[in-house]
């Protein structure tokens, strides 16, 4: 009869591994020498610990080979007779020998590990004696206590002192809250610093819009400005809002903007409107909490930087969009290639004393009626009467030279021109004098043809006045020369009609209209309107070097505005986009007066009908703001 050895590997979460061998020897040995036929390896068993002899159809004897004990059915013996019917146990170390009989009469000898308990034990008691975790507290109950006092601190507590009394704790509400800032807000808005609730008005709902339009408010009458102006004064603002007018109405915005077109961003979409936080707000694109920390001292607001503002494309909506918009008029523009032409807001005529406004195509050699008799080639010519007299007039008066762009036209901050005024631009040639008095020349009033009427008639009701100077001279503009009647007149209803008939103080610039009944003095003046900016919804900047100077530095006006050949007010001398393209889109490699070809070079995204201010054109350019 043969011994037959099965080893048996236990493994966590794993199947046992099971080995089998026949075991040559007659009586097997077992210890932890490499030359035992049952080998274990465990330091509490001997080398030669015992061995196992056959001594009847089912009986084994197992003795000791040395002083050392070992485990037979749970007694510590040093030989041991053993029945294969009870399914004896022997015990070495940790390795425990379950012997059974075998299906063809050999024994069966099981061999498998078992955990060490009192190493185990020992094992375990070091690391309780080397690990605070014992000592205190586990992991698992530290991570607790974190989230209690988390939520206590900076949720539960902040909440209870501002329903409870806001304003009693105000010092530690604030120290509370402040937990929650993501940052420093922007110089424009440091003044808010200290009161979180001017934008956060609603817990656990994001900034809307009504909080941000309750100082940015666009088109409100000027006692409500005033009102909001006053208002963020005591709040701290070192100066007034910027009006912030919708782009369009809101759900033209919503049709106009294309899906996008990536599918994990709609779905963050979706979620984020869900749960209070909207990507269509204000706030959406202008972000808070990036600042610096400080505010911008002085009454001028800093410049919107980039960090403050989502960066979208206007091409964005504005390719495609008469698709989504079917009837909207404005066309598609996807780039500077395809931008229409020009169509300036002209003054087509007069309802009464009302401009009527029209918009038209700049390609239709659009004509204006503006009420005035003008001819920019005969001032500009750098021949003839006009350039004599300014010539005479001397650099005391501001001339000494043949007329330029500059002498009438004066660039104002907002990069458009301040309003043509007669005594200040006309009235070194057009004089309006019409007598002296004490050395000093009474001009008639300008601009109200009544109130000429009314001076001229004071003067001259009790006929010829005698002065130091002439006693009356009402010429041609720019002429002193003296009215010499040839035989009795009303000097009154001569004087008068000097003035508006042709040769006349009024005839040469502007359109009289007579009165009729010839008898009567009651002369009317076209009504005049010259257009400050022809391209309202566009911001020109006249004051960048680029669009007032050639490479030299000398004024280049020419370049844009054809005016030496103009002969007639009513042309509207606009270059066509073309011109416009010469640099705009262009490369260094290209022309060496490149720039840029972005939207919001011209077009900013709020108040889109006035002309943009410097701070606007600052807010434009800071950032491509999506036109929508």
């Amino acid at each position: 009869m043969s011994f037959i050895l099965r080893q048996i590997t236990q493994r966590v979460g794993a199947p046992d591994i099971v080995r089998e061998k026949a075991l040559a020897a007659a009586e097997p040995v077992i210890g932890r020498g490499s030359d035992c036929d049952i080998q274990l390896s465990d330091l509490a068993v001997s080398l030669r610990h015992a061995v196992v002899k056959q001594t009847g159809p089912d009986q084994v004897s197992v003795d000791a080979l040395g002083a050392e004990n070992f485990e037979a059915n749970n007694k510590f013996v040093h030989n041991a007779s053993l029945e294969l019917a009870k399914s004896p146990v022997l015990v070495f170390g940790s390795h425990v020998l379950a012997l059974t009989q075998g299906e063809n009469g050999d024994i069966l000898v099981t061999a498998t590990a078992r955990e060490n308990t009192a190493a185990t034990e020992h094992a375990s008691e070091q690391k309780h004696s080397f690990s605070l975790k014992y000592a205190l507290f586990s992991q698992r109950q530290v991570a607790w206590i974190m989230t209690v006092l988390i939520l206590l601190a900076c949720l539960i507590v902040p909440i209870s002192l501002f329903v409870i009394d806001h304003n009693r704790h105000q010092m530690i509400s604030s120290a509370a809250d402040r937990q929650w800032s993501g940052g420093p807000l922007s110089p424009g808005h440091h003044f808010l610093e200290e009161d979180c609730e001017a934008c956060h008005r609603q817990a656990f709902v994001s900034v809307t819009d009504t909080a941000c339009l309750s100082c940015h408010q666009a088109d409100l009458n000027k006692m409500a400005r005033a009102n909001i102006v006053t208002q963020t004064r005591n709040l701290g603002s070192p100066f007034p809002p910027d009006p912030a007018a919708d782009h369009a109405p809101h759900d033209r915005l919503m049709a106009a903007a294309p899906a996008d077109p990536n599918m994990l961003r709609r779905i963050n979409s979706w979620v984020t409107a869900t749960f209070s936080h909207p990507n269509n707000r204000c706030a959406s694109c202008h972000t808070e909490h990036v600042g610096i920390g400080q505010a911008e001292t002085g009454k001028t607001p800093a410049p919107v930087t980039s960090s403050e503002l989502k960066r979208n494309d206007c091409k964005d909506c504005h390719t495609g969009m008469s698709q989504r918009l079917t009837d909207t008029k404005i066309p598609d523009v996807s780039d500077w290639g395809h931008h229409p032409d020009f169509r300036p807001v002209i003054t087509a005529g007069f309802d009464g004393d009302k401009p009527r406004l029209e918009k038209v195509a700049l390609s239709s050699m659009p004509v204006e009626k503006e009420g005035l008799i003008f001819g920019h080639d005969v001032h500009l010519s750098a021949t003839g009467g006009v350039a004599r007299q300014a010539v005479e007039l001397g650099n005391a008066a501001g001339y000494g030279a043949p007329l330029t762009c500059d002498n009438c036209h004066r660039r104002s901050e907002d990069g458009g021109f301040v309003p043509v005024e007669m005594k200040r631009d006309c009235g070194q040639c057009h004089s309006l004098a019409f007598t002296r008095k004490n050395g000093v020349e009474q001009l008639l009033p300008h601009g109200h043809p009544d109130q000429v009427v009314a001076a001229l008639r004071a003067y001259f009701a009790n006929g010829p006045r005698q002065s130091s100077g002439p006693d009356a001279f009402l010429g041609r503009p720019g002429l002193h020369g003296v009215f010499t009647p040839s035989q009795p007149v009303d000097y009154v209803a001569a004087n008068v009609r000097g003035a508006f008939e042709p040769g006349g103080t009024c005839y040469g610039c502007h359109v009289i209209i007579p009165p009729a009944d010839k008898r009567s003095l009651n002369y009317r003046v076209a009504p005049v309107k010259l257009t400050s900016r022809y391209l309202p919804w566009g911001d020109f900047n006249h004051n960048v070097p680029e669009h007032h100077q050639d490479a030299n530095g000398a004024a280049n006006c020419e370049t844009c505005h054809k005016a030496k050949s103009s002969t007639k007010a009513e042309e509207v001398m606009l270059p066509k986009i073309a011109e416009c393209g010469t640099c705009h889109g262009k490369t260094k490699e290209q022309t060496q007066a490149a720039a840029g070809s972005d939207c919001a070079e011209c077009h900013g995204f709020h108040n889109t009908g006035l002309a943009a201010s410097p701070r606007n054109q600052q807010l434009a350019r800071s950032a491509l703001i999506r036109i929508q």
